[in-house]
């Protein structure tokens, strides 16, 4: 039929019309088709088939977007490149489709799906954060998050080798920092923390590729105002994870009548304070608050240096409380006590009798020997002049070997410690007086020789020495005696000599008695305890004698009252 015709009537106008829908009806029903959208990983090959698309025979299809990574070889749609999610995530195709001189026009979608090949990356390698000391726990360090292009969600793991449990993460997912327990400044000063990040859950292995990244953190622990000043030297304590410094106090010597120059010299060193926060090092001020109502002495605010104001005519002992607060924060304060002693000026230092002593040893334990006289035990003594009233001897004075501790001087006699090879020995022995640090030096000489017997160490300041003879006496030998008593305030010696004329030799007998001078020997004791038995032996008498008496005593007043009695009966009677 031609419906070209313009004569054609309106009923064959509508005849053509519903053919030429019905042909273009056909033609639709047997054009391309395809799924879409279409998804595609990334990371392809090139060539790699995308979706295949259905066609009629005969039929074509083309793209029609220019500078699209893919292409038609025959009826599939092909990857021309190596997609990249991250780059693009999807493209919309035009495709059109062509048969018997007709096309039609559609579009395919092709999603790009992500692959895992993409590493977390942390902002920076280090970061360095500060977290004052004894802070709360669960306090916020900061948040240091990693990113990766593959997706935003990313698993943590928080590491320290010095301080595994210092702090901690707020979940396994959110890298926030937090306190996990306080930190002492003076205990830690930095915590080194490894945070690593992983594309995959932590719970079990991963199924396909994993990647991690990881970052340095170093927190820097701040030192807070929490301890107030330590005067140094100081003996730490802590207490309840609380730490104090415990400081003796200082001492010091002034002359009477005499204003000392200069700074006051005190021991055991000059007075300061230091900051108990030592990352803080607050300056600190010194005041006198007690002990200067005479107005003796004053302190340097700043250097808690004390000098004299004018001299004391008073032989006593003055106790200074000195504080010492800190400049800013005056609320952080300490005391502590400075004892200074009033004495009478020292005109003489003590002096060695002797400028060398020469001794001998035999074993540890055994008193020295005098090296010139082999019978007499080795008496080391400095007298001084100050003493001359009391002999010379000072009670102030204590001896020691200087370098060494293998002698001890007890009393003023040496005595050996320890266990030593047969030797000389050269030492210096020091006195010094301990109310004036004066002091004076001499030189000894010790020979240690092995196999011969002396008088032993004692054990206590009460023990009794004594030296055995060297040979065994003789029951005829004849024998004289000399007892030379020593002047020493705590050791009472008396050396017994004991000639055997017919053997020509002497030996001496030796006893010790350690202890203060004017205490009894055991034959003192012996004869005192003598005389207390006769003592009460002739009580017991006197006593048994007075009972003896009364005894009879009382049988003859009876007898005179039996008499009387009986006189008044009788006279009873006659009445």
């Amino acid at each position: 039929m031609d419906c070209i015709d313009p004569h054609l009537s309106v009923g064959k106008f509508f005849i053509c019309l519903l053919l030429v829908l019905f042909q273009a009806s056909n033609a639709t029903s047997q054009s391309c088709s395809f799924e879409s959208p279409v998804q595609f990983q990334e990371n392809n090959s090139v060539g790699d088939v995308v979706t295949t698309i259905s066609v009629t025979p005969g039929e074509t299809i083309a793209i029609t977007n220019a500078n699209v990574p893919f292409g038609i070889n025959g009826n599939q749609l092909i990857a021309t490149e190596v997609l990249d999610r991250e780059e693009t995530q999807t493209y919309a195709l035009g495709i059109r489709c062509t048969l018997e001189g007709g096309s039609i026009s559609k579009t395919i979608v092709v999603i790009v799906q992500d692959v895992n090949d993409n590493k977390p990356i942390f902002e920076k390698d280090l970061y360095q954060e500060k977290v004052e000391e004894l802070s709360k726990i669960d306090s916020s360090v900061g948040e240091f998050p990693a990113t990766d292009l593959d997706g935003p969600v990313l698993y943590y793991t928080l590491t320290s080798e010095s301080e595994p449990d210092a702090f901690k993460l707020r979940s396994q997912s959110t890298p926030e920092i937090l306190v996990n327990r306080p930190l002492d400044y003076d205990k830690v000063k930095e915590v080194q923390l490894i945070l690593r990040a992983q594309d995959t859950p932590l719970t079990s292995p991963p199924e396909g590729p994993s990647f991690t990244a990881t970052t340095t953190i170093m927190i820097s622990i701040t030192d807070t105002d929490n301890r107030p000043p330590w005067f140094e030297p100081c003996t730490r304590h802590t207490i309840n994870e609380v730490v104090i410094c415990q400081n003796p106090g200082y001492t010091g010597r002034i002359n009477l009548n005499e204003q000392e120059t200069g700074v006051l010299p005190l021991k055991p060193g000059p007075l300061y304070a230091v900051d108990g926060d030592f990352g803080i090092k607050e300056e600190i001020t010194y005041y006198i608050i007690a002990g200067n109502e005479d107005g003796l002495f004053q302190i340097n605010p700043n250097s808690g240096n004390i000098t004299m104001l004018r001299p004391t005519d008073v032989v006593k002992e003055i106790a200074l409380t000195v504080l010492a607060a800190q400049t800013k924060n005056t609320h952080q304060l300490a005391t502590t006590t400075v004892t200074i002693s009033v004495q009478v000026k020292s005109l003489h230092a003590p002096e060695f009798q002797k400028t060398q002593y020469e001794a001998l040893i035999t074993s540890v334990g055994s008193m020295a020997m005098d090296l010139t006289n082999k019978d007499q035990p080795l008496q080391i003594i400095a007298t001084d002049e100050d003493y001359i009233g009391a002999g010379g001897i000072n009670p102030n004075i204590t001896y020691s070997i200087e370098g060494s501790s293998d002698f001890a001087i007890i009393g003023g006699y040496l005595f050996l410690t320890k266990d030593l090879p047969q030797s000389s020995v050269s030492l210096q022995v020091v006195a010094t007086d301990t109310s004036n640090d004066e002091t004076a030096t001499a030189a000894l000489r010790v020979e240690l020789t092995l196999g011969l017997s002396t008088t032993t160490l004692p054990q206590s300041t009460t023990d009794s020495m004594t030296t055995t003879a060297i040979e065994k006496s003789t029951s005829d030998s004849e024998t004289t005696k000399e007892i030379m008593p020593t002047s020493d305030s705590t050791l009472s010696t008396d050396t017994i000599f004991t000639t055997r004329p017919t053997e020509g030799v002497s030996t001496a007998s030796t006893s010790q008695h350690l202890g203060p001078s004017g205490e009894f020997g055991i034959v003192d004791m012996a004869a005192l305890g003598a005389t207390l038995g006769v003592l009460l032996f002739l009580c017991v008498l006197v006593i048994g004698l007075l009972v003896y008496r009364m005894r009879k005593g009382n049988a003859a007043w009876k007898k005179i009252q039996e008499a009387s009695m009986f006189r008044s009966s009788v006279s009873k009677s006659k009445a």
